[in-house]
């Protein structure tokens, strides 16, 4: 799948999902030499949201996922804990998973916040050439105005697949901008 056409069937769904909802969304891009993230993030119900994320390598093929995240914010802290169903097609083969996960994160000031987030799928939730899928993300975000955010990423991404021990989707520092609204 080409990178424009990747990008038009996931800017219709950030719009179909934003569309069906009046709560706080927020869609961001995130991008590096190598790889691009595009995410939304909608607000459901008081402490419950749908997310989700497509990722596209140059050297790995791409994972789209959407997860259901309950959620808390406490002012200084920030907590999500959910599952995201994702769907894989890489070099090495193509699957499914079901990964647990969260996120948690600090306001340092107002406009700075720190966040660390996790996602793991073992073998039993991982389905067709997919052995397990793990994710470690670390981000530093600054909001420049209510409604726009400036974030830097760690971004550590891995698939173990049937006939590869695992690959290294992306090991990259991605940069990035989250729209509100």
């Amino acid at each position: 799948m080409s990178l424009k056409k990747s990008l038009v069937i996931t800017a219709g769904l950030l719009a179909s999902f934003t569309s069906f909802t009046s709560a706080a969304s927020n869609v961001s891009l995130a991008f590096n030499n190598d790889n691009i993230v595009l995410g939304y993030d909608v607000e459901m119900q008081e402490a419950l949201k749908i997310k989700g994320d497509f990722l596209q390598t140059i050297d790995n093929g791409y994972t789209v996922d959407t997860g259901l995240y309950a959620f808390q914010d406490a002012g200084a802290t920030f907590f999500e804990l959910g599952a995201k169903a994702m769907r894989m097609d890489n070099d090495n083969g193509d699957g499914y998973a079901l990964a647990f996960g969260g996120l948690g994160g600090l306001r340092l000031t107002e406009e700075f916040s720190l966040e660390a987030e996790f996602h793991y799928s073992p073998e039993i939730l991982a389905f067709g050439d997919t052995e397990n899928y793990s994710q470690w993300v670390f981000r530093a975000s600054y909001a420049l105005i209510p409604t726009a955010t400036l974030f830097a990423e760690y971004n550590y991404t891995t698939v173990e697949y049937e006939k590869m021990p695992e690959e290294r989707l992306t090991s990259d520092f991605l940069f990035g901008l989250a729209w509100v609204f």
